[in-house]
């Protein structure tokens, strides 16, 4: 028996690898965790491209404003083309993280169905035989086969792990300086502050006042200057909550699990190959 162990060691260790694998594989535990991840993940991402959304709206409506000054016509909300192409931008990689998270959920419900599991217990119990009993002239498909089962082991599990590692790397690494809740109710409180403005903006023009006031509103550059003041101090520290959205999505949904499957890819074609 002490013989047979020392003579078969590694084919031993890959038996009770396959095995664990087997039995975490079959638990499900594991893809309902990630699966739930991956939902709130998808959920949150969708609620802060609503808010970038939302702040497009009230900038796209604040840059149809005009003031008339002497002589002139001003777009006031021309002083927030800068901030309103952030939106734009925003807006697109908010897009690009959902449909990256739309994807990993894709990725996990075909690597979590039960045909693909049964496929797997299928491979890993021919794969455990075919350790141990050798046939004629079977070194090729062998070889094929037991890097098939190892690609399907690494299908099964790297894809549910890529919620567990977003979780970690944002709770321990991301949150503490970038917290998604408190950049998003930042960016919500920008836009009701753009919007009030609006609605006061257009009420002014709407309200009725006497040919004097009118005369005297016109030269008044203190009103046109409040105006644009109002506007800046709105959207004064905008750029700043939305460039580190765009830092959190894009390390999260995009860098993180690509890293993440290229470090699992590399480490499998070193077992495989």
């Amino acid at each position: 028996m002490k013989t047979f162990i020392l003579n078969n060691i590694n084919k031993l260790i890959l038996l009770f690898f396959t095995l664990i694998a087997l039995a975490v594989a079959t638990s499900f535990t594991i893809d309902e965790s990630s699966k739930k991840l991956i939902n709130d993940s998808f959920k949150q991402a969708i609620i802060v491209f609503g808010s970038a959304k939302a702040l497009n709206g009230v900038i796209s409506l604040a840059q149809g404003t005009e003031l008339d000054l002497p002589f002139v016509t001003v777009a006031i909300g021309q002083i927030l083309d800068p901030i309103n192409d952030l939106v734009e931008q925003f807006s697109l990689v908010m897009l690009a993280s959902l449909v990256s998270l739309g994807i990993q959920k894709i990725l996990l419900n075909f690597v979590t169905n039960e045909i693909f599991n049964y496929i797997l217990i299928a491979f890993i119990i021919i794969f455990n035989i075919w350790l141990f009993k050798r046939f004629t002239n079977d070194e090729k498909i062998r070889s094929i086969f037991f890097r098939i089962t190892f690609i399907l082991l690494f299908l099964r599990f790297s894809i549910p792990m890529i919620g567990y590692v977003n979780e970690i790397s944002y709770n321990y690494f991301v949150k503490p300086q970038y917290n998604i809740e408190t950049l998003n109710e930042n960016i919500l409180k920008v836009t009701d502050d753009v919007s009030k403005i609006n609605q006061e903006t257009i009420k002014q023009k709407q309200e009725e006042s006497s040919f004097f006031d009118k005369i005297t509103e016109k030269f008044d550059i203190n009103f046109y200057e409040k105006k644009v003041d109002d506007y800046k101090n709105a959207v004064d520290n905008s750029s700043n909550y939305m460039i580190d959205l765009i830092i959190v999505f894009v390390f999260q949904t995009i860098l993180l699990p690509i890293i993440f499957l290229y470090i699992l890819y590399v480490l499998l074609r070193k077992i495989v190959l």
